[in-house]
């Protein structure tokens, strides 16, 4: 085997090329060592230095603010003795624009921005500012809440089904705070969701949208510098299942012998259409109104409008807040009657009770062949101290007024009387 004489790294530098480009290489080195060291002459860059533009008091008592640019930096070139330059911190200057204690009206102003010593650190020397100027946008600060309107569209060809009831969108807020520049704000004339629909809806839609700016030409505005207390609400269409029920009617302090036919009982409407959830509407067979109490009814007063409630989360597609109830009462009479037997129930214990009424005049309602039959006897007028057991002194209570051997006849109206309670 032959063996090769090893270079020597020596040899290398009898090389005419190698030595010229290795003193190149040297000079860059030792160039970039000097230019990194030597901030006397060659200005060190401080990064991230705050730039601070403020108006004059007047300015600012007079509602002017500065608008852009904010929250921004720059970069500052400064020289001096490295071991006092190379300690300088962003946080030791700071950016600013002399001009600006000159602006007195809002507009869009160039100013010079020039850096200034803060810190402690002060025996270096600023040399420049990058950027060296700044467009000020100058204006007054200006609220305002916009109500949150829907566009929502529904795609070409789109089929509904008829089973179901698609609602109102329901947003998570009804209403958005915009704070800005004062022009920005008188720009907006209205604040929009927009969404399209593309399924057949059968059941609740959510989904999130952003809230759109448009002017008063129904431009898109951007935005950039306001504020708002919102840039995106849930929306929630309701989808509920359709049916009509009929409506229905109950009653109280009814006697136990009085018979209403079906056809004595009159509801108008006698049905509505609602919209609900499909279980809650699958159980429902009809809707019952408010009871009617018998005290209020007579020949004389026997129509009447009664609110419609519905089931929680139900909706009237019909709008009838109220039914029309009519009672055919038939042969019923009236007949005036004196009450003078008092009975008192649940008077406490220790308590005695003084009846200071006496007599109450009363209408009965029933068939005539009952009413001829009763007496004063068959009347008792019962005042009951249920929740007043503690009571001591005069008052005024109702009475319910019971009427014995009828069983189709009632007391019309509602009386009160007069009584004395004492400790015993």
């Amino acid at each position: 085997m032959i063996k090769r004489p090893k270079k020597k790294l020596g040899n290398l530098f009898n090389n005419d090329k190698f030595v010229l480009l290795f003193s190149v290489f040297a000079s860059v080195v030792l160039w970039l060592f000097m230019v990194s060291t030597n901030t006397e002459d060659f200005p060190h860059a401080i990064e991230n230095v705050p730039v601070n533009i403020t108006l004059s008091e007047a300015a600012q008592k007079d509602g002017l603010k500065v608008f852009s640019p904010t929250n921004s930096t720059a970069t500052v070139y400064i020289k001096g003795n490295s071991l006092i330059v190379n300690q300088i911190q962003a946080s030791d200057l700071e950016v600013v624009a002399p001009l600006a204690s000159t602006i007195t009206s809002p507009g869009t102003y160039p100013v010079n921005l020039v850096a200034q010593k803060v810190g402690t650190l002060n025996n270096f020397e600023v040399v420049s500012t990058s950027p060296s100027q700044a467009i000020v946008s100058v204006d007054r600060y200006k609220e305002k809440t916009f109500p949150i309107e829907c566009d929502i569209k529904y795609k070409s060809n789109y089929q509904s089904n008829p089973s179901y009831f698609v609602g109102s969108p329901v947003l998570s807020v009804d209403t958005v705070n915009i704070s800005g520049p004062e022009k920005d704000i008188s720009q907006i004339s209205k604040v929009m969701i927009q969404y399209e629909i593309s399924d057949t809806l059968t059941e609740n839609k959510s989904f999130t949208s952003d809230l759109i700016l448009y002017d008063t030409n129904g431009n898109k505005l951007s935005g950039s510098r306001l504020k708002m207390s919102d840039t995106k609400v849930d929306v929630t269409i309701p989808v509920l299942f359709r049916k009509v029920v009929p409506l229905n009617i109950g009653f109280t302090n009814k006697p136990e012998g009085l018979l209403l036919s079906p056809e004595q009982v009159t509801i108008s409407p006698s049905n509505i259409e609602i919209a609900g959830p499909k279980n809650v509407l699958d159980a429902l067979t009809d809707i019952t109104l408010t009871p009617l109490d018998f005290t209020g009814i007579s020949p004389m007063k026997n129509t009447f409008n009664v609110p419609v409630s519905l089931p929680t989360g139900c909706k009237n597609l019909s709008n009838t807040s109220n039914a029309s109830v009519t009672l055919n009462l038939g042969d019923l009479k009236t007949r005036d009657m004196t009450v003078s037997n008092f009975t008192i129930k649940n008077l406490a214990a220790d308590k005695t009770a003084s009846i200071y009424t006496k007599s109450l005049s009363v209408t009965v309602v029933g068939p005539e062949i009952e009413l001829s039959k009763l007496t004063e006897n068959n009347l008792v007028a019962q005042i009951d101290m249920a929740g007043k057991e503690n009571f001591t002194g005069h008052t005024e209570m109702p009475v319910t007024i019971s009427i014995s051997n009828s069983v189709s006849s009632w007391v019309y109206g509602s009386y009160m009387a007069n009584i004395g309670i004492n400790q015993k």
